[in-house]
């Protein structure tokens, strides 16, 4: 008998009845579970409505489920920053504290962290008079480009405009996955943009094992004892990675988080630009 060759068949036998089990423990799951059947998630809506909450978006019907994900937060040099948006002409203040300023006339950086980063523009002079919407993200483009940031893992998920004032806000992006909690927010007038805040997660390693979560129209039943959204309108539910320093892993140090795990969650979004993430497994 050739060994070898039996070896081989029993292997491939087995890598076989392996995935033929794990697509029988998958079917098993969609067929079973009651949380994503069409009666559930109306009543979840008309529980919702109870509380003047409005879904006016798709609710998944899916099994949720993603591999853990390892970030880190994104790093950058005041000196960095006076560089690209100041050309060196910045006046930069530091402190033992991890906390840096630079000022130029009525323009100002603030740094914390290396990692949080918060500019003000406080000039008076109106320079765009017509500003409209498409003037508006393209001037939060350009000033996210002149600081050198990388654009391929950001999206425009909100904008608004309240008293002549543009609120602008991009989410990270893995493939077709929100990465949270992080932003890139912006508050453009007619000055140009006026508020620029940004804290951003890089990712560094996805892990093997997949972590399932409770199913969308189950998880928004938790909306139910949140105050702070009754009145409001959902407009998008999607799975995302979640990483908050608070709950989750530190791969650094405790009482400075400079990286963890982020873990699958759900992203509610409400027609305010408002956000709600909700892990339960």
């Amino acid at each position: 008998m050739d060994w070898s060759k039996a070896k081989t068949i029993l292997i491939v036998a087995f890598i076989v009845t392996n995935i033929l089990l794990v697509y029988v423990i998958i079917g098993e799951k969609h067929v079973n579970e009651p949380t994503i059947k069409d009666e559930f998630i109306d009543e979840a809506i008309e529980l919702l409505k109870d509380k003047n909450i409005t879904v006016s978006t798709q609710i998944p019907k899916d099994i949720p489920h993603l591999n853990t994900m390892v970030v880190e937060y994104e790093y950058v040099s005041i000196e960095e920053l006076n560089r690209n948006y100041f050309d060196n002409n910045g006046i930069i203040e530091q402190d033992e504290e991890s906390l840096g300023q630079i000022v130029k006339d009525d323009e100002s950086i603030l740094l914390i962290n290396n990692r949080f980063i918060i500019y003000e523009n406080k000039k008076e002079r109106e320079i765009y008079k017509d500003l409209d919407k498409d003037k508006a993200i393209q001037l939060s483009e350009e000033f996210i480009n002149k600081g050198k940031f990388n654009t391929s893992d950001m999206e425009l998920t909100f904008i608004k405009e309240e008293k002549d004032t543009f609120y602008i806000e991009y989410s990270k992006i893995h493939g077709d996955i929100f990465v949270e909690r992080t932003f890139t927010n912006l508050q453009v007038d007619k000055r140009g943009v006026k508020r620029f805040e940004r804290l951003w997660l890089n990712k560094k390693d996805l892990g093997d094992v997949e972590i399932y979560i409770s199913t969308a129209p189950k998880s928004i039943l938790t909306l139910l004892g949140m105050q702070e959204v009754y009145g409001k309108t959902i407009t998008d539910i999607s799975l995302c990675y979640y990483f908050d320093p608070e709950k989750h892993e530190y791969l650094g140090e405790p009482k400075e988080a400079k990286r963890g795990r982020a873990i699958p969650a759900w992203r509610i979004q409400f027609d305010d630009g408002y956000k709600v993430f909700i892990d339960e497994y």
